[in-house]
């Protein structure tokens, strides 16, 4: 499979694997962090669920899409990028998907992390708010097991990656399940419900930003995924079941704890609310292995991507540096305690869309109209300048919309426009970048192929 330069699998992948590992990746992220942040901002279930719904859509066709480039071609995410938008660009796009990945890495060893620390305290007799207090001051230890184990499984290559993932989203889906089953026919009432805010609001376009970004990161470098795929239609059905009916379950679980207990944090939730010590370890066993899972097929490997194009680095050395590097990017020493976590990833996660939906429109262009829909030749250049026009104009155009719009917001001290603005980049770098195509004979010769 297409993580790194790891061996590839006899046959490819099938569409159950592929269904699996979407599908473990997407029950993660919702069941952490996509109910309690629709609750944040006042949605109803149905309004949570139906940006659940159109956002992962919209993504699942986009991502399948540029999946074929990967397909076809046998290659992986950054020669892609460099196929399609030429060396200077195409490395800036991987360092941009790859700094984004990096993000989300940090945040995932953050809750993998915490959850490490309260196995070992709850284990050890400690409950309630202490538990959750101490869990939270020893999060740099717990990170230095939580990174070492993955970089063990990292030498494995991708197919021990494949097997980690493959468990992890059924197993934390079906205990979250299970817990809401309980605790309904325990008589658990929610103590008020929100009644939505309209699907024009700013809460609402935020949240469909949200329920969009996260799978727009893996539609860029899906190719890293889908160069081992035995089919096409493969790849589909792996995103249509695995991450749209992912998304959606786990969207609907999280939101209904949330309402039934009033926390916002998952691991919150079962050491206060799971029946049992049993119940506790094996809640928090599955919320070790969803952030973990999550890391290691979706953010690490851009990452390493960054460090193997840019740097030139070997696979086991990019993967180590990687690796290492969640230390630092885990927002242990930004937080003054584990449930700010959630409002940390809701300014992050509405903001980015505005970067990666540019590249991905430039990449849809250049296989679908350009140069990757012919055999392969890395110094196509007719593809290069109209492609790398469509992701400027695409960047650039989004920034202009959104201000007048009051959708701009700084993080990090950094203007990101927010909202569903991922749509507008995508549509208009691809649109520009097809005419710009059209318009460039293929058989131009440029000055140095004369």
């Amino acid at each position: 499979m297409g993580l790194g330069n790891t061996p590839a699998r006899k046959g490819g992948l099938g569409a159950l694997e592929y269904v699996f590992i979407m599908f473990s990746m997407a029950s993660c992220l919702p069941l952490f962090f996509l109910g309690p942040i629709a609750f944040n901002l006042g949605l109803s279930l149905q309004e949570a669920l139906l940006a659940a719904l159109a956002g992962n859509l919209i993504v699942a066709v986009a991502m399948a899409l540029n999946g074929h480039a990967g397909i076809k071609h046998k290659i992986d995410f950054p020669e892609q990028a460099v196929r399609s938008l030429g060396n200077l660009t195409g490395k800036a796009a991987v360092v941009m998907r790859g700094l984004v990945g990096a993000m989300w890495f940090g945040v995932e060893a953050y809750n993998g992390a915490l959850a490490l620390n309260l196995i070992l305290l709850f284990a050890l007799g400690l409950s309630g708010a202490v538990l959750l207090d101490k869990a939270t001051v020893l999060i740099p230890a717990a990170l230095v097991v939580y990174l070492g184990s993955m970089y063990l499984v990292l030498r494995l290559g991708v197919r021990g990656i494949g097997k980690a993932a493959t468990l992890a989203g059924p197993l934390l889906l079906l205990y979250f399940a299970w817990l809401w089953l309980w605790m309904k026919s325990a008589g658990f009432q929610p103590a008020s419900v929100p009644q939505g805010v309209g699907l024009l609001s700013s809460g609402f376009l935020i949240y469909l930003a949200i329920q969009t970004n996260w799978w727009a990161t893996v539609a860029v470098n899906i190719s890293d995924l889908s160069r081992e795929a035995k089919s096409w239609g493969a790849l589909w059905i792996g995103v249509m079941l695995g991450m749209v009916g992912g998304q959606l379950l786990g969207t609907y679980l999280s939101y209904e704890l949330v309402l039934l207990t009033g926390k916002t944090l998952p691991q919150e939730i079962i050491t206060e609310y799971a029946p049992g010590a049993i119940a506790v370890l094996l809640g928090l066993s599955f919320a070790f292995l969803a952030p973990w899972t999550t890391d290691l097929t979706a953010n690490l490997p851009p990452m390493i991507d960054i460090l193997k194009s840019i740097a030139g680095m070997s696979w086991r050395k990019a993967s180590l540096i990687s690796a290492a590097a969640g230390f630092i990017l885990a927002p242990w020493w930004l937080l003054d305690n584990a449930p700010e976590i959630v409002g940390y990833v809701t300014s992050f996660a509405a903001s980015y869309g505005v970067i990666l939906g540019p590249i991905l429109g430039a990449l849809l262009a250049a296989h679908w109209i350009g140069g990757l829909n012919r055999p392969p030749n890395p110094s196509y250049k007719p593809v290069i300048l109209p492609t790398t026009v469509g992701l400027l104009a695409g960047l650039i155009l989004s920034y202009i919309i959104a201000y007048p719009l009051g959708m701009v917001n700084s993080v990090l001290g950094v203007p990101f426009p927010q909202g569903p603005i991922w749509y507008v980049g995508v549509a208009i770098s691809m649109v520009v970048a097809a005419i710009l195509l059209k318009l460039i004979p293929v058989n131009i010769k440029f000055r140095s192929e004369a």
